[in-house]
């Protein structure tokens, strides 16, 4: 009830979730008793629940893109409040360990305010992904110098060897999460997720996993997850429908425990003492205008509108589990006092209602994000007349997908008046599609003409490429639907004959009468890329070029319908992509 409460005064939902926490609290009505770890611990569950989400729904090209703007920011939002967290230290009296320590965690930062960011449709945006990008490298650094400096402080080791130990542990929790983990959540997924449940199970899995191996090499849970989240990227594309699940349990049960979890710990009987009000004071000015300048400095540096600056510091100024984590280390080996916890719980919770209030001024000044960036297999619509052949149409679309991590549809139509899919062929698909490594649902289109329902479903679905799937027959007259749907639809599509099962090479064709359609079909082969070929076409020549062979993908523009009905039959275990000159809409195919 809290966010549906507050959302009437205009505030965000998330500060109702912290109030909700507060009543419930051990300092309020006591419905949770203080002794009582159930709910903190399941709102650990949510913070490394939260951190797998940015880390799954992280646009890795635009990272690749914009790294340097990445490295940039992380560097500016670590330093900027670190030194000013550091000098406050030193202001006060204390010693160089606590200093920086406290510098540390007014570095840090928590992603409370990423799930405002995606309800936006504003996560892929270049702003967004370089302050997610720089999360994982500020919370390292911020974790980096609390091991040190606890290491240091208890004795358990010199201040090399703390280091030594974290860079031994990064490594191997990189070679274990983003090397081995993906591999092995492929093979699961590809050998047990025809359940929808277990394909959810298994991406759970994968980052309680990694959150558990960060703690065994002395590192916080919260980095392991984002890593796992790296880790599935591609496995979990944005468009599938194992995203949506996992973003359902995240917004619903995970990340709104952990808010409140967080208002829990709030006492506004300590909070408001003069001393813990002063101190407070101090740590907000270092944190928050720390935090400030370096997404100010977004804008000179990295071209970022206002707007976008301020999201950025919406993203990177909460304070949460991090912050909280190195107060109590400091408590617990005695550079700080009770002082600096209650101050600190005044800035947690400063840090997140202003970066709230924040988050949802700047997406509605920045509006929706119009982007020409679309990659051709980012989601792939497979179009099929006969569901016995969508295993070797979804094997292609698989291999197309795979750079982007791309989703898949497959479409059928069948007519009004004619009964629907049994539940045995629609289990096979599902199969088809798992085998294939794909994230793809079915789309089950009711409509007179087989052509239009294949591009309404297209249109609906948001496709980046309509691969239709037709009868290896021979050479027939031109019209069929599969020539009417890569005349009209309004993004590349391609037409696919064959069932090819293991792909040994990829040939492709080019012509320079369809400039267009040859770079439509290098952008295709270069994503299967298997021992890739490329020739010109000879088509009109006589003998034209040899058709693909077993094994063999063959891609080739056609600049004409006679070209395009008189394509060769394709032997057993081959396939040939055809490329309309006509069904290339200009520069949307893509990169």
């Amino acid at each position: 009830a809290g966010p549906i409460l507050v959302e009437r005064f205009r505030l965000p939902g998330i500060i109702g979730l912290l109030i909700g926490g507060y009543v419930i609290g051990p300092h309020a009505l006591g419905v949770i008793a203080a002794g009582n770890t159930t709910v903190p611990d399941v709102g650990q569950l949510g913070l490394l629940y939260l951190m797998f989400v940015a880390g799954v729904e992280l646009d890795l090209s635009l990272i690749q893109i914009h790294r340097r703007g990445v490295l940039i920011f992380a560097g500016l939002t670590f330093a900027v409040p670190m030194i000013f967290g550091t000098a406050v230290g030193f202001a006060l009296g204390w010693s160089t360990p606590a200093a920086l320590l406290l510098g540390s965690l007014l570095a840090s930062h928590t992603l409370l305010t990423y799930p405002i960011i995606r309800r936006a449709g504003l996560a892929s945006s270049p702003a967004a992904a370089t302050a997610v990008g720089a999360t994982v490298i500020t919370d390292t650094l911020a974790l980096i110098v609390l091991a040190a400096v606890a290491g240091t402080e208890t004795g358990s080791g010199s201040t090399g060897e703390i280091m030594i130990q974290l860079v031994i542990g990064l490594a191997l929790l990189g070679l274990s999460t983003l090397w081995l983990m993906p591999k092995l959540a492929r093979l699961a997924m590809s050998r047990l997720g025809t359940e929808k449940s277990v394909r959810y199970l298994i991406a759970i899995c994968a980052f309680l996993t990694a959150a558990t191996l960060s703690e065994v090499f002395g590192i916080e849970g919260i980095v392991g997850a984002f890593f796992a989240g790296l880790a599935l990227n591609r496995l979990v594309p944005n468009g599938g429908p194992l995203m949506d699940r996992v973003e359902f349990f995240g917004s619903a049960v995970f990340i709104p425990i952990f808010m409140v979890s967080v208002g829990l710990i709030l006492d506004p009987a300590v909070m408001v003492e003069p001393s813990t009000l002063g101190l407070a004071a101090l740590l907000i000015v270092a944190c928050m205008g720390g935090k400030a300048i370096a997404s100010y400095l977004t804008v000179p540096l990295l071209g970022f509108t206002r707007a976008e600056g301020g999201m950025v510091f919406a993203m990177t100024s909460p304070q949460a589990a991090a912050t909280l984590a190195a107060v109590m280390v400091g408590l617990s080996i005695g550079l700080f006092g009770e002082s600096v916890v209650n101050a600190s719980l005044v800035v947690i919770l400063f840090s997140v209602i202003l970066s709230t209030v924040v988050a949802e001024r700047s997406v509605r000044r920045i509006g929706p994000v119009a982007s020409d960036y679309r990659p051709l297999g980012s989601h792939v619509v497979v179009a099929i007349e006969d569901p016995e052949k969508a295993p070797s149409a979804l094997r292609v679309a698989a291999w197309v997908a795979a750079p982007e991590g791309g989703a898949a549809t497959v479409i059928t139509v069948r007519d009004p008046r004619h009964p629907g899919l049994d539940d045995e062929t629609r289990e096979r698909l599902d199969h088809a599609a798992v085998a294939a490594g794909l994230d793809a649902h079915l789309d089950l289109v009711h409509d007179s003409s087989f052509a239009r329902g294949v591009l309404n479903a297209a249109a609906s679905n948001e496709a980046s490429l309509v691969l239709a799937m037709i009868e290896d027959e021979p050479a027939r007259a031109a019209g069929g639907w599969a020539e009417a749907v890569a005349e009209a639809a309004p993004v590349p599509a391609a037409i696919l004959k064959g069932d090819i099962s293991r792909l040994e090479s990829v040939r492709i064709l080019t012509d320079s009468g369809c400039e267009s359609a040859s770079e439509l079909a290098e952008s295709i082969g270069s994503r299967v890329g298997s021992h890739l070929s490329g020739e010109p076409d000879r088509a009109e020549d006589e003998g034209g070029a040899a058709g693909p062979v077993p094994g063999e993908l063959l891609i080739r523009p056609v600049r004409n319908w006679n070209l395009l009905a008189g394509l060769p039959d394709v032997p057993e275990g081959a396939a040939l992509i055809a490329v309309p000159d006509f069904a290339v809409p200009g520069p949307a195919a893509g990169p």
